[in-house]
């Protein structure tokens, strides 16, 4: 991990005023901004992101995107007739899914143990909760502190024992911080999924497209078997309850456009700059790992 977090908060302040601008702010004016020299703001900028800022500006732009959905539906054809469970490029199915059944949180989670824990990361705070069978929960907090995120936890869950776990769940947030930045994987993360039917089809079809590419939510329904869904689609990507892990920032309107993002469209395109700016500079391949 970076071992000076604060550098974190200088760089998502350049990726967010990126990501809001219609004519991208050059170097030496983010340098400024930062404090730093043009040379030193670009080595830490690469650094956290593993990307330049020119690179991520000009992969936030609108043919970047169209290109992406034009070659969607043959990437993704190509990796499921390979055998593969998945594109499996970069970390985008270092995770392991286990379905849970309806019935292990009915009545409020009763009986489960939940831990939780919270981060810094290039995009901001992130929270997370896990049950002992993996990853049930995981935000973008956006301003709300470790209470406030617990209280909207306790409420979907509320009668779970909640036990906040600093150093059982830093491994994990690690992780998500390094995959984030483009430094991942180095280990694998098990998720605990329960929904239905269709949404478990439709959250296992997000983690099969590799970063550095987009679907449409027609596209997306036609993967899941479902073509003339896609509303149905649609609500179960707005549904998707752990950020990142499970790629519903990759879905985007068939225009290009980048749309709505639960955890705000900022940074849905700050995800999307990075990972379609990574996507040009051609990632080495790695294995799905179960857990």
């Amino acid at each position: 991990m970076d071992p000076h977090p604060a550098r974190y908060q200088l760089i998502r302040c350049a990726i967010e005023r990126l990501a809001a601008a219609d004519v991208a702010p050059g170097l030496q004016e983010l340098a400024d901004a930062a404090g730093q020299s043009p040379s030193h703001f670009q080595r830490s900028f690469v650094s956290l992101a593993g990307v330049t800022p020119k690179e991520f500006s000009q992969a936030l732009a609108l043919q970047r995107a169209k290109q992406s959905l034009a070659q969607a539906d043959s990437v993704m054809e190509a990796a499921l007739s390979a055998g593969l469970s998945g594109p499996s490029r970069l970390h985008d199915l270092f995770v392991g899914q286990e379905g849970l059944s309806p019935g292990e949180f009915k009545n409020g989670a009763a009986g489960q143990t939940l831990r939780w824990s919270s981060a810094d990361s290039l995009l901001g705070p992130i929270w997370l909760a896990a049950s002992e069978r993996g990853v049930v929960s995981l935000v973008f907090s956006q301003g709300a502190g470790d209470e406030e995120m617990l209280a909207a936890a306790s409420i979907q869950w509320p009668l779970a024992k909640w036990q906040e776990a600093r150093q059982e769940l830093a491994p994990v947030l690690d992780e998500v911080q390094l995959r984030i930045s483009g430094l991942g994987p180095s280990r694998p993360i098990g998720l605990a999924l329960s929904g239905t039917s269709l949404r478990l089809k439709v959250w296992q079809a997000l983690m099969r497209i590799p970063e550095g590419q987009v679907l449409s939510y027609g596209q997306l329904a036609r993967q899941v078997g479902a073509p003339r869904a896609v509303r149905a689609v649609a609500s179960c990507v707005a549904a998707n309850p752990i950020a990142y892990l499970i790629p519903c920032h990759r879905v985007i309107r068939a225009n290009a456009d980048f749309g709505e993002y639960r955890w705000g469209p900022r940074t849905k395109r700050a995800l999307l700059g990075l990972e379609l700016a990574r996507g040009d500079k051609g990632e080495v391949s790695t294995g799905f790992s179960a857990v």
